[in-house]
């Protein structure tokens, strides 16, 4: 038999082959590949009194992570954590809840990921708000108990590389000079008066004040000093919501802005037209007046109304301005032509005047601007122009149906006269047929007579020759 079928050198090279597979496919636990935690932004400048998000994020280095824990430190007396968990986080379960301590400068982040964990080269772990307390430089530093764990029983470190946060926390600049204005001193009221002027309070010592007029809630004069005074005005500025900025120098130091909102609104409200139903009481008759009408920055405040009587010489004005709301009342029961006179006031004060007209001829029939109302009941006008159509249309149909009925009792005349005259033409006809047989009947009867009258002749002659 030969050696290489032999049963031995089978036998060997089959265990072999399963020593090898075992080696190289047994378990052997999890290969560790390096991971990373990072700090973002790793540096800035905020002042002191403002917050700044610093967010932690997390690179498995290809490996699938099973659980992490950050752990972080910082300076208290320069920092403060406001909340260490804002938004969304690659977390899905926090092991324990995200804590802090603002006395010991520490935060602590434990979670982990569910199913068979996660494979990110840039997992977001929490967004940490920080609050800047004191001017300084600071840092914000991983701790050596930091880990990236995988293995769901016995976890394997992979935590390679973390880097730090430098931040630079700056003074805020001082408060700038308090503003008022006499001509506008409400800065949540609207003004038709479009001159504001501005003042403040004096600052001792300081080299001058640079402002700025324009739409910008947030916006601050530029680094020139504009004015050594405490008082500025405007000329015919633009409608809407400006804002004056001012701030002060200093020994060569600009300090910061002041804001004061001026809200001007010169425009009246949109035009609009009144118009009126009735509404029939049992005190009497009346009309409603009804009005309504928008402005495009201030807003409408109010209305007022007045009558005045149109058919005095005079015009005679029956009540004075008081505030209304639509619709107005008026009654009906005087005769007359009265004029009702509507102003819509914008909360600046300006106002659009509208009129309308209303004609009582009777108490029982009143004319309006949008019909005619008898006895309580409404007619607007387009029923009448409605009616006015009925009417118009039923009188083309008669009058079609009249031409039509002429129509044909011409035709039937005219036929009627066609046929007598064809009869009569006809009789004409069969006389003239009997006078043409009459006159073959005469000639008949003359040559019938000369004939006879012929054969008289002969036979007398034939007499007389017999006597002969």
């Amino acid at each position: 038999m030969n050696k290489i079928t032999s049963p031995n050198f089978l036998l060997i090279f089959l265990i072999f082959n399963f020593l090898f597979l075992i080696l190289v496919f047994a378990p052997q636990g999890v290969k560790a590949e390096g991971a990373s935690l990072s700090i973002y932004p790793q540096s800035g400048s905020f002042t002191v009194g403002n917050t700044f998000d610093a967010s932690v994020f997390l690179n498995t280095g290809g490996a699938n992570v099973n659980a992490v824990r950050v752990d972080l430190k910082f300076d208290p007396e320069k920092l403060q954590v406001v909340t260490p968990a804002k938004g969304i986080s690659a977390v899905g379960v926090w092991v324990f809840p995200p804590s802090f301590s603002n006395t010991k400068g520490e935060i602590s982040l434990q979670g982990g990921f569910s199913g068979r964990g996660i494979n990110t080269s840039e997992g977001l772990i929490s967004v940490i708000v920080f609050e800047a307390i004191s001017p300084g430089r600071t840092e914000v530093n991983f701790l050596d108990s930091s880990k990236v764990l995988v293995g769901e029983k016995e976890g394997i470190n992979i935590l390679t590389s973390v880097n730090r946060g430098v931040y630079d926390i700056i003074p805020s600049p001082p408060k700038g000079p308090k503003i008022f204005s006499e001509s506008h001193p409400d800065q949540n009221k609207w003004y038709k008066n479009n001159s504001p002027v501005f003042s403040w309070e004096k600052i001792e010592e300081t080299a001058g004040y640079s402002y700025k007029l324009d739409d910008d809630p947030f916006g601050e004069p530029d680094n020139v000093v504009d004015t050594e005074s405490t008082s500025v005005s405007f000329e015919g500025v633009e409608d809407g919501i400006l804002y004056f900025h001012l701030k002060a120098k200093k020994e060569n130091v600009w300090g910061g802005a002041s804001h004061f909102r001026v809200m001007i609104d010169t425009a009246p409200p949109l035009s609009f037209k009144p118009y009126s139903e009735p509404f029939s009481l049992t005190a009497g008759d009346y009309l409603l007046i009804y009005f309504n009408t928008g402005d495009l920055l201030a807003g409408i405040d109010h209305y007022e109304v007045r009558i005045a009587d149109l058919t005095d010489p005079e015009h005679i004005t029956l009540s004075g301005w008081t505030r209304q709301d639509s619709p107005f009342r008026i009654s009906t029961q005087n005769k007359g032509i009265f004029s009702v006179i509507i102003r819509a006031f914008d909360k600046a004060g300006n106002f659009q005047e509208e009129k309308i007209q209303v004609r009582v001829f009777s108490p029982p029939l009143v004319l309006v601007s949008g019909g005619v109302q008898i006895k309580g009941f409404f007619f607007p006008w387009w029923s009448f122009y409605i009616l006015m159509g009925v009417i118009l249309f039923w009188v083309g149909y008669l009058t079609f149906k009249w031409i039509k009925v002429r129509k044909q009792t011409l035709r039937e005349k005219f036929l009627k006269e066609i046929r007598e005259a064809e009869k009569e033409i006809e009789d004409v006809r069969k006389f003239r047929e009997r006078v043409r047989e009459v006159r073959e009947l005469e000639e008949k009867a003359e040559k019938e007579e000369e004939r006879l009258e012929k054969e008289l002749w002969e036979k007398k002659e034939t007499q007389d020759k017999l006597k002969l």
